[in-house]
């Protein structure tokens, strides 16, 4: 009996050991008590995909480590292995020991470069007892991010040239004897305004070619499916050629110092005068959409609305597309100039350098809200454009640049700083 109890007892003490050992084991290995997640209170996950990012720029996303133990972790050591596409930003967890109820942040960048190709890595944060989490990233890099064009001018001429959205090497695309004053891109050439001429040329680099000559005073141009339209203060002309060369139409005629054309996929938008008007793609009647304006001077249109700014009275506004009510989406702006819109948004640059006052380049709504300043201080901002993440802008200047900020505000960078070459930019747009 005494042997019978005794294997009992054995086994009940084996059995006590059985099950003790996989509890602290499970507590050192702590896949149950150590997880990833994207917010307080918010669930665990194993993974996290950053999805598709433009080569040249950079996602960033915060990860919050925390536990479901009452047994502390010990301190902490966090890495992060795979692709270098992938950085940790921030790090509040290293030599952290953290339990239940407590948490730390690990913040981590996707910054993609190169051909398009789909990136991995892991990120983990191990206990001084064992205690480890794991979370797999993946990002997808659909390559370059696109390219800023701009023509700057200096005592011998001017210049075309273009550099990555993500910043890298100024390319001079092409040379000019005079001095070019607007630029347009496509997806296949550059389009630019100089010495009384449009010119195009490959976005690659190569010949150029003079799409119309003989002009009097061309202002700006836009380009649009197969053509490419302009504006002549001189000749009061809104004219089209067609890309790669053709006869030039004058859509409109008569006009008082037309300026600034945007083209949407029906009309063409030009200011003239005090007034805002259109006209169809391929010629008809001209419609004046806005009269009495003060001082209007770039104009944008979406698929809804033509926006314009008005220098004189400090304004940016909104029209719909044929006619009506207008809607001043901002006031009390110092020299409005260069308006852009994008998406939720509408961008402008506030020119004022005067009587010591500096540039802004600013942000409000589509439909009217709060104007926000994204960059101050600059030196005579002008030719907004924006994408996704980015509004860009030259700086008019002895030392001029070409810069961008985050949308919804961050800090300015500055792509390009003048040089012999491209000094005192004076337009960009924005092509592949």
């Amino acid at each position: 009996m005494k042997r019978t109890r005794w294997v009992f007892g054995a086994a009940a003490v084996a059995g006590v050991v059985a099950l003790v050992v996989p509890a602290v084991g499970q507590g050192k290995a702590a896949s149950a008590s150590l997880g990833w997640s994207r917010s307080a209170g918010g669930p665990t996950i194993g993974s996290y995909g950053f999805g598709a990012v433009d080569g040249g720029s950079e996602v960033s996303r915060g990860f919050r480590l925390g536990s479901s133990s009452a047994a502390k972790s010990g301190k902490l050591a966090i890495s992060l292995t795979g692709s270098s596409a992938f950085s940790i930003t921030s790090d509040r967890c290293t030599a952290k020991s953290i339990g239940q109820k407590l948490s730390c942040w690990v913040g981590v960048a996707y910054d993609p470069l190169g051909a398009p190709r789909g990136d991995r890595a892991t990120l983990r944060a191990t206990g001084e007892d064992g205690v480890a989490a794991r979370l797999s990233l993946s990002g997808r890099n659909i390559g370059p991010a696109g390219r800023v064009y701009w023509v700057g001018t200096n005592f011998g001429g001017g210049s075309v040239n273009a550099i990555s959205r993500g910043g890298g090497t100024v390319t001079v695309l092409a040379g000019d004897p005079h001095s070019p004053v607007a630029v347009a891109v496509d997806a296949t050439n550059v389009y630019w305004i100089s010495g009384g001429a449009v010119h195009q040329a490959p976005i690659s680099g190569g010949s150029t070619i003079t799409l119309a000559s003989g002009l009097n005073y061309p202002f700006s141009l836009v380009v649009r499916g197969t053509h490419v339209y302009w504006a002549d203060a001189a000749k009061g002309t809104v004219n089209e050629v067609p890309v790669g060369g053709g006869p030039v139409t004058a859509l409109a005629s008569g006009q008082s110092y037309p300026g600034s054309v945007a083209a949407g996929s029906t009309h063409v938008y030009w200011i003239s005068g005090g007034a805002v008007k259109e006209v169809p793609v391929g010629g008809g009647s001209v419609t004046t959409l806005v009269s009495g304006q003060n001082g209007p001077n770039s104009v944008a249109v979406d698929s809804t609305y033509v926006y314009w700014t008005d220098s004189v009275s400090g304004t940016v506004n909104r029209v719909p597309i044929g006619g009506g009510s207008v809607t001043t989406l901002a006031t009390g702006q110092k020299l409005p100039h260069s308006v852009a819109v994008h998406g939720t948004h509408v961008y402008w640059a506030n020119y004022d350098s005067f009587d010591g006052g500096t540039g802004t380049v600013n942000e409000v709504p589509v439909g009217g809200g709060t104007v926000t300043t994204l960059a101050g201080d600059q030196s005579e901002p002008w030719s907004v454009a924006a994408d996704d993440r980015n509004v860009y802008w030259v700086n008019v200047s002895d030392t001029g640049s070409v810069r961008k900020v985050p949308i919804g505000g961050g800090p300015v960078t500055i792509l390009a700083a003048a040089t012999e070459a491209y000094e005192s930019p004076v337009a960009l747009a924005l092509g592949p």
